[in-house]
């Protein structure tokens, strides 16, 4: 009777799930307002599944799409990466830049959405980044190329889409070297699934780095009421400990 009982409780639980109806701003469309932060945590470590490591939490991948969890790197790029990781000194995040798309969705730190009619806007703690989502059908800038790209919002039903050009391609992914590169585009696909859950999906292309598409998933928790954005202290250039240069590389960044 008790396994019955859980059985009845998590069908309940699934059918409020499924039948939940989000809050809506004038306009009809669902409410996105607050902070948020990722309830994976791990993600912003590795894409992929991962054990702890000296600075790193376990964590499982969160690439939906190829099975497998794995990301599909063309030949040689996957090297590419495993190289990043061994110099983690070259992080553009490390250095107080951008954290790119799709990264910026999912740092361990919050961020805070803000809508109107025309605009979603995102704030996140880390470097006092700023992206400006338009939903008015406005066409993409040209020639244009930048940390978080390019964003176009549209609405497909209760779901936020944004298609993401203009991508510079020196953010990487994770912590731990992965990466998008350039030329790449990113289409996500935002949605609440409970009053205090977004789901956030990210459907990355880039033919000259991977071989296929792929899609990383992961879950934004909203913060209680009293939490709020802090100074972060990131200063273009600047570095933390974690990624200065080894004690013996050369002052000019090369090898002599």
């Amino acid at each position: 009777m008790k396994h019955l009982a859980l059985i009845v409780i998590a069908a309940g639980c699934a059918c409020a799930q499924a039948g939940f109806t989000p809050s809506r701003l004038p306009d009809g469309h669902p409410d996105f307002g607050g902070i948020w932060m990722a309830a994976t945590l791990s993600a912003a470590f590795n894409v992929e599944e991962h054990p702890a490591s000296y600075g790193t939490p376990a964590g499982p991948s969160v690439i939906i799409d190829p099975t497998g969890g794995k990301l599909p790197y063309l030949p040689g790029m996957r090297e590419r990466a495993a190289d990043n990781d061994q110099h983690r000194e070259r992080d553009p995040v490390g250095q107080c830049h951008m954290h790119g798309v799709p990264r910026v969705m999912f740092p361990p730190f919050p961020l805070e959405i803000l809508q109107d009619g025309n605009y979603v806007v995102i704030l996140t703690e880390t470097e006092h980044g700023v992206r400006i989502i338009p939903t008015d059908a406005r066409p993409f800038l040209k020639n244009y190329s930048s940390w978080n790209g390019d964003s176009r919002g549209r609405w497909e039903g209760d779901t936020l889409v944004v298609e993401v050009r203009g991508l510079n391609g020196k953010g990487w992914l994770d912590q731990a070297g992965n990466f998008v590169g350039a030329g790449a585009t990113v289409v996500e696909r935002i949605r609440l699934t409970s009053k205090d859950t977004l789901e956030y999906e990210a459907r990355v292309e880039n033919p000259s780095v991977f071989s296929r598409p792929f899609t990383v998933r992961v879950p934004l928790r909203r913060r209680p009421a009293d939490v709020e954005l802090l100074e972060y202290g990131c200063i273009e250039g600047e570095r933390d400990a974690a990624h200065l240069p080894p004690a013996n590389a050369p002052a000019n960044g090369k090898q002599e």
